[in-house]
């Protein structure tokens, strides 16, 4: 019995136990979805709280969006308030206007009416001399009343004028301006054509030219006398006489035959150097009309040993043989910097 007695107390204590471990889990889990609710309650509050802030200066933008357009409203509504009310006067005042000719048009209608009853009813009964004397009265009314009539119509004309008158002497010299600015611009380009015919005429003749002197360089005969020119005209620019300070083409006899110098100049002391022109432009020429860089290399490429080919051809006359005063060396004029 005792047994049984403290079987079920250690039945009882463990169930209590459990129930307490049970207890403090289920607690500790309580606090801790309470914590996450907590966490999630101050994240909702904070987005609430930028919505709303976001939500307040949506309405702060839209009250001003909504002013201003309030405010444009209002003074469009103005303005064409105040053009509506413009165009009722001028309307007003036209009406007034031909309402007043209308009534003194009638008036003078009836005013003739009157005369003519009055004049019929005392023709019958009224002496010759009394008709005349009512008929000049008559005259003198009708007059009144027709200058009367003329002076407001006058002033009304007037006023008209007044009115259209400044609009016309605008239109006038609007017109005047847009006559002389036409004049200009004709004369412009009657200059402008003139000119560009010129100009194409000047291109074409400055082309053809080129062609021809092109050519002409192309042609050994000319470019050699082209380059005797040029060394002539070197010499003289630098103050040398011919005869004096220099001799040209001189032609002296060796065993292979005559052989004739450009240049011989003449320095202090019987001393001489010999000077000869070499112009070589066929490879020049195609490096300047080359279409792409590498055709422009290869030409400048042959120019270079064209010009080295002069120069060894030139070396190998051996003109001091002939020249006893002259170095052992030849000056090779080439007419132009540019050839180098």
């Amino acid at each position: 019995m005792e047994y049984i007695v403290w079987t079920v107390a250690g039945l009882l204590v463990g169930a209590v136990v459990t129930w307490l471990v049970a207890a403090k889990r289920a607690q500790s889990e309580i606090i801790t979805k309470v914590g996450d609710a907590d966490r999630k309650t101050a994240a909702a509050e904070s987005k609430a709280a930028s919505a709303e802030a976001i939500a307040a200066e949506v309405r702060r933008q839209y009250e001003e969006v909504r002013r201003k357009a309030e405010a444009d409203f209002q003074e469009l509504r103005v303005q064409l308030s105040s053009e509506s009310e413009a165009r009722v006067r001028a309307e007003t005042e036209k009406e007034e206007l031909a309402q007043r000719l209308e009534d003194e048009k009638r008036l003078l209608a009836e005013a003739r009416e009157k005369l003519t009853d009055t004049f019929k009813a005392l023709a019958s009964t009224t002496l010759e001399d009394s008709n005349k004397a009512f008929l000049s009265l008559a005259k003198e009314t009708f007059d009144k009343v027709l200058a009367e009539a003329k002076g407001d119509l006058g002033k009304r004309e007037e006023a008209i004028n007044g009115l259209v008158k400044p609009l016309a002497e605008s239109l006038k010299t609007f017109d005047e301006h847009v006559r002389k600015l036409e004049t200009t611009r004709q004369q412009a380009y009657t200059s402008l054509e003139s000119n560009l015919k010129g100009l194409t005429e000047s291109q074409e003749k400055l082309q053809k030219e080129t062609a021809n002197l092109v050519t002409a360089l192309r042609t050994p005969q000319i470019r050699g006398r082209w380059g005797e020119m040029t060394l002539k005209r070197v010499v003289e620019l630098a103050g040398m006489s011919e005869h004096c300070d220099f001799t040209e083409q001189l032609s002296v006899s060796t065993d292979e035959g005559r052989i004739r110098p450009d240049l011989i100049v003449h320095l202090p002391a019987g001393r001489e150097i010999v000077v000869d022109a070499k112009v070589s432009l066929e490879a020049y020429l195609d490096a300047l009309s080359a279409e792409s860089e590498q055709g422009r290399k290869e030409a400048l490429t042959r120019h270079a040993a064209q010009i080295r080919s002069h120069m060894s051809a030139l070396s190998a006359r051996s003109y001091w043989e002939q020249f006893d005063k002259a170095p052992e060396f030849v000056v090779m004029f080439i007419p132009g910097e540019s050839f180098f």
